[in-house]
């Protein structure tokens, strides 16, 4: 498919989701009109009504905040992307989880602006469930309708891939599949010390067209629209030359990204100055998103220390007077790409712990650089109990609002645990430290220490804000079933 006209899709499928937005909310508004109008069954008797009435103006007036706020997520979470997928869940599951990214966020700005009250929560959760199935069925005809127009040859784009025969055949096999796009492999050019012979065919009746030093005068005998190059045994010399020749003949070309051979970084392509940079990382690097992270952290950390506060007190005031000892324990802790920092908890030991820890190295129940203990002697009676709770952790919440921890991400290590990583375990270190992962809701101390180190590898390579929530509601019932605690 040409540029222009992804780009056209992209655009038809953003007006075509703003009109569905629109038209989506208010038919549900006018359903949640009818409904309260029509409304007979009493649940309470002689109680408040359970819908109240509308507010039609502001409702109305937050249409202009809604279509934006679901347009965005619908970018972020890549749904504008979909149109080569045919896998129907994926398409789904994308649009289901930006609608609920936009539902969150649109429940964080009315409570920040004290609109919550007056807003009908059945209403926006009518909408939301509702904008899903209408978003998916337009979305799906829009592509319907689309793919039925290539297969009639309207629209055509002509590729030339460029790489040993090795290498090619199974980003043609990936090619293939989107055929129904309008996709078409038109041939095959090898490198000079290539011994496949030209017209040999390379994989399903693509044939090879020639040599790399034969590339301009095959661009400009056959009609190409993109030349793609895969392979890593390319020279520096050998692909300016192959950019300089699709330039001058105004061909699209296009680069495999994967040449280097990483498994997990993804590449970008920036502009600094004027200078063109191939950017690789291992480690998310969605801007908005981790804004969006941080907004969260920010929020739902400053709601725990208000709402727990009765808790805190009490928790501090039960350490003290069982043996007079101070309330909190500030520990050094390794945080975002090995930046020290103090992390605070309520202090469960006595208050020699740590003399006493080299006493007890014999008894160290985890492997690797962690020392853990089921039945530490050095626990107090009361440290017993929070730690079991994880009220212990609670003053982590503090560390999380001021930016130096996050609620979901990889536990900060001790710098000397740090100092005893294999070289792979230290990528854990290249995202925030956090109060619970996916080590939390997996059972914890109950995990070997290597599990322990690729699992937060595995929520550094999948995160999306959508993994953190579904994190933090798995959290709750690990903490109340104390799962894993000790």
């Amino acid at each position: 498919m040409q540029r222009t006209q992804v780009a056209a899709l992209r655009f038809f499928t953003r007006v075509l989701d703003a009109v569905v937005l629109v038209v989506t909310y208010l038919l549900v508004m006018r359903a949640r009109i009818l409904v309260r109008r029509y409304w007979t069954l009493d649940l309470i008797p002689s109680g408040e009504p359970i819908l109240r009435p509308l507010a039609e103006s502001l409702h109305l007036e937050l249409l202009v905040v809604v279509v934006p706020i679901w347009l965005f997520c619908l970018h972020r979470y890549k749904t504008y992307d979909d149109y080569r997928h045919t896998r129907t869940d994926l398409l789904f599951f994308r649009i289901a989880r930006a609608v609920g990214m936009a539902t969150l966020g649109l429940l964080s700005a009315l409570f920040l602006l004290q609109l919550a009250g007056d807003v009908s929560r059945t209403m926006l959760v009518g909408y939301a469930l509702t904008s899903m199935a209408t978003l998916f069925v337009a979305r799906r005809g829009m592509i319907t309708i689309w793919r039925r127009l290539h297969r009639q040859g309207l629209a055509t784009h002509d590729i030339v891939v460029v790489g040993r025969a090795v290498e090619v055949a199974p980003l043609i096999e990936t090619l293939e599949r989107h055929a129904e796009w309008g996709i078409r492999i038109l041939g095959v050019v090898q490198p000079e010390e290539d011994e496949t012979d030209p017209g040999t065919q390379v994989a399903r009746q693509i044939p090879v067209w020639g040599r790399v030093h034969q590339l301009p005068q095959l661009l400009e005998k056959h009609s190409v629209n993109q030349v793609l190059l895969t392979g890593r045994t390319w020279d520096t010399r050998t692909l300016h030359w192959i950019a300089d020749s699709c330039e001058e003949l105004g061909v699209e070309f296009s680069m495999d990204a994967n040449f280097l051979g990483l498994r997990v970084a993804t590449a970008e392509l920036t502009d600094f100055e004027g200078w063109s940079v191939l950017s690789f990382s291992a480690t998310p690097t969605s801007g908005e998103a981790m804004v969006i992270k941080r907004g969260m952290d920010l929020l739902l950390s400053g709601l725990a220390l208000l709402i727990l506060s009765p808790i805190l007190l009490l928790t501090a005031l039960s350490i003290r007077l069982e043996d007079g000892g101070p309330v909190l324990y500030g520990q050094e802790r390794s945080g975002l790409y090995g930046k020290t920092f103090t992390m605070w908890k309520f202090r469960s030991m006595v208050t020699n712990a740590e003399d006493l820890r080299d006493k007890l190295l014999e008894e160290n129940e985890m492997d690797g650089p962690v020392f853990k203990i089921k039945n530490d002697p050095r626990i107090t009676r009361i440290g017993r109990l929070i730690r079991k709770t994880s009220i212990d952790e609670f003053p982590q919440f503090w560390n999380v609002f001021v930016g130096e921890m996050s609620l979901v991400g990889p536990r900060p290590p001790i710098p000397s645990e740090v100092q005893e990583y294999q070289r792979w375990q230290m990528r854990r270190l290249s995202m925030k430290p956090g109060i619970t992962c996916i080590w939390q809701v997996e059972g914890r101390n109950n995990v070997d220490f290597e599990t322990w180190m690729k699992l937060d590898l595995q929520y550094i390579d999948n995160w999306s804000l959508f993994l953190d929530v579904k994190l933090l509601v798995r959290t709750v019932p690990a903490v109340l079933f104390g799962t894993g605690a000790s």
